[in-house]
């Protein structure tokens, strides 16, 4: 995989965090409320499934899937091990630098693992320091903004969502590769952002060339079984 391509989805969620942070509306004091504790029930896991946990998230995927699950500490160690086991899969992540933030990383296995692409998913955290995110409408806009300038193709854009009881919007996208053997491409991807009352989830699903239509499903069931404490 061409990791010009991977960095800049990277470069994409770290603007969503920095939007996030300074474009958001300061909170309006008031009285300090009991919040009222929700229990959401886990996601069934469908049948050739694996359920997944990674420090605060669980999430299922199909059993093809190789993932990638640490909390963090030394990233260098965890991508030098990862390295050793699965040197084609750790080119697509590229260095232990894009680690940083991540929560999960997996990869479909199924076929091969082709170093030009890979069909992935990885899940990020982004601490929203005190502000909270109610309507996931009040922030795609600068997102989408964002993405646009980055040269992405936008699709369904979805900010009315629910995942795991929280807040979720969900963005679909693509843009232009160059693959390592000189051709041009196109990634589809698959975004979806869930806002806890601490945290910014932001789950990346990527699809290689003519693998969107039928990872489409999986990746939308796989987001519906993601839950974070």
């Amino acid at each position: 995989m061409n990791t010009r391509w991977t960095r800049t989805l990277i470069l994409g969620v770290a603007l969503i965090t920095a939007l996030l942070l300074t474009g958001c509306p300061a909170p309006t004091p008031s009285m300090p409320a009991t919040p009222t504790p929700t229990t959401v029930p886990a996601a069934p896991t469908p049948d050739g499934w694996t359920k997944h946990q990674s420090g605060d998230v669980t999430i299922s995927l199909p059993a093809d899937w190789e993932v990638l699950a640490f909390s963090q500490g030394d990233l260098q160690a965890v991508f030098a091990d990862f390295q050793k086991t699965n040197p084609e899969l750790a080119k697509i992540i590229g260095s232990a630098e894009a680690l940083q933030g991540v929560a999960l990383w997996a990869f479909k296995t199924a076929g091969g693992t082709d170093s030009a692409f890979a069909d992935n998913l990885n899940i990020r955290r982004s601490p929203l320091g005190g502000q909270k995110i109610t309507d996931m409408a009040d922030v795609t806009p600068a997102i989408l903004d964002q993405y646009r300038k980055l040269g992405f193709e936008l699709g369904t854009t979805e900010t009315d969502l629910q995942i795991g009881g929280h807040p979720a919007a969900h963005i679909a996208f693509s843009y232009p590769v160059t693959l390592p053997d000189g051709t041009n491409a196109k990634l589809n991807g698959q975004q979806y952002l869930v806002a806890t009352p601490t945290d910014l989830w932001i789950l990346s699903y990527s699809a290689g060339p003519g693998n969107e239509d039928a990872l489409k499903p999986v990746f939308e069931r796989s987001a519906e079984s993601f839950r974070a404490k």
